[in-house]
């Protein structure tokens, strides 16, 4: 199959590999010109003064320069890992049925002891203390 590609009003026939080339080229063009968000300028209503408004793709420098830090040395790695271990998380959360779900958020959101949920159930701690084993259980099935 023939490919071209236009230049000025002209069909041009060119290679397989320099039609993929020109198009990659055509699109991080587009991508620098159309798609990637810029800065803007507004005016401050109260002084009249200009107000420069940071794009949201802001480099590293200028965050720096304006006193952002980025004092966590995590590596990207290990930040997918952490986001992947939390969506298993999710995932095995919304399999637990609304006693268990209420039992994790008790201890791990609310900060609440077992012996402070027990006397709240009006049961004995050690049973809490079962129910909360089993339901880590249920979870770290998820992880294996």
């Amino acid at each position: 199959m023939k490919k071209f590609i236009k230049i000025g009003k002209e069909q041009v026939e060119v290679s397989e590999e320099l039609y993929k080339e020109y198009y990659k080229m055509d699109r991080r063009r587009r991508y620098l010109e159309q798609d990637v968000k810029v800065g803007g300028i507004d005016i401050d209503p109260e002084t009249g003064r200009p107000i420069y408004i940071p794009s949201k793709e802001d480099s590293i420098e200028r965050l720096m320069e304006n006193g952002a830090t980025f004092q966590d040395k995590q590596s990207v790695e290990d930040i997918v890992c952490d986001k992947a271990i939390l969506l298993i998380l999710q995932e095995a959360l919304k399999e637990l049925d609304s006693k268990e779900q209420e039992l994790i958020q008790d201890i791990y959101y609310k900060n609440k002891t077992t012996r402070e949920i027990a006397k709240e159930e009006n049961v004995s701690q050690p049973a809490i203390v079962k129910r909360h084993k089993k339901v880590i259980n249920k979870i770290k099935k998820y992880f294996s």
